[in-house]
């Protein structure tokens, strides 16, 4: 038996297997495609990912589908609440990794993690059935199956919801304190490319003023429009987001206070003189968002992901 800790790092583990099956159970996964994808070069990978708390983000799976690896076989367990929370890692014929690492960037470093590695045949081969009965289970679903869309898109809600609140209710501290948190997965994000005309702002006042009448006036908010169907609203009532224009400039964190909707715009208020609890200051960042605006406006993205972060704060 073996102890792995903050001296040793999983990755290098990896790198040493060859030709042999690799299987990773983890309650969630970030930020270790490249793994996979070394590790899917020369090993058959089974990777299955838990949805307690819809923590990883559809990105990274996303990502790992895009591999089109022929040697990845990958499962999310949809039964969220009541979803794996293993991190375990076998590879065939007798090594058992298990302990506190989830499969993420941090966790495999295991700066602030720990896993115990056992080398036995017959340890293996009693996960390895658990892994399988595991597998048996009605919403443990393969990527590649028919049912496998229709769940991660409601997935993708859960993850946007399950973030949202996450961020609205952090206290303010750094960019550095916040990567450092592997629950840290996205910001929601609204980009604008035009000022909002007075004729909208009227109708804006008009509809919230008839909703809360303590509004006085419209110097008591600032105001975001987005068109879509009222069922497609990518932003919560309540959730704090990242603002830009398409150029990166202007950004800021504004927490869309009450959402309105009528004639195919939803109204988006964000109450001047309440308090937001910005996770970090924006300004940390600002300077990226001219470099990647542009792009993330053309894509129609909503969503910031850890990686867009981690990209911009390295420039």
């Amino acid at each position: 038996m073996k102890i792995l800790d903050r001296f040793s790092d999983l990755e290098q583990l990896f790198d040493s297997v060859n030709n042999s099956k690799v299987t990773i159970v983890s309650a969630f996964a970030s930020g270790t495609e490249s793994i996979i994808k070394n590790l899917a070069a020369t090993n058959k990978v089974e990777l299955i990912i838990g949805t307690i708390n819809s923590f990883s983000s559809p990105k990274y799976i996303d990502n790992l589908i895009e591999l089109k690896a022929e040697n990845l076989s990958m499962y999310m367990d949809f039964r969220y609440g009541m979803s794996t929370h293993w991190k375990l890692y076998l590879i065939k014929p007798d090594i058992v990794l298990i302990g506190s690492a989830n499969f993420t960037s941090l966790g495999v470093s295991l700066k602030r993690d720990t896993l115990v590695q056992i080398d036995s045949e017959e340890l293996y081969r009693e996960y390895i059935s658990k892994v399988e009965n595991l597998k048996s289970e009605s919403l443990v679903i393969n990527s590649e199956s028919k049912e496998f869309n229709q769940k991660f898109n409601l997935y993708k809600q859960s993850f946007i919801e399950s973030q949202s609140a996450n961020q609205a209710g952090k206290t303010k501290s750094n960019l550095q304190t916040w990567l450092a948190d592997d629950h840290n997965q996205a910001i929601p994000l609204f980009i604008w490319d035009s000022d909002i005309e007075a004729e909208e702002y009227e109708r804006a006042f008009i509809l919230i003023e008839d909703k809360e009448p303590e509004v006085e006036s419209k110097e008591s908010y600032r105001l975001s429009t987005y068109k879509c169907k009222p069922n497609e609203l990518p932003y919560l009532e309540g959730s704090l987001v990242i603002t830009m224009n398409d150029k990166g400039s202007y950004a800021a964190f504004e927490r869309f206070d009450r959402i309105l909707y009528k004639d195919g715009v939803h109204y988006l208020y964000s109450f001047k003189g309440k308090r937001k609890n910005a996770p970090f200051d924006i300004s940390e960042i600002a300077s990226g968002f001219k470099l990647i605006a542009n792009e993330l406006y053309q894509n129609e993205q909503t969503v910031l992901y850890r990686e867009n972060i981690e990209a911009v704060w390295k420039k």
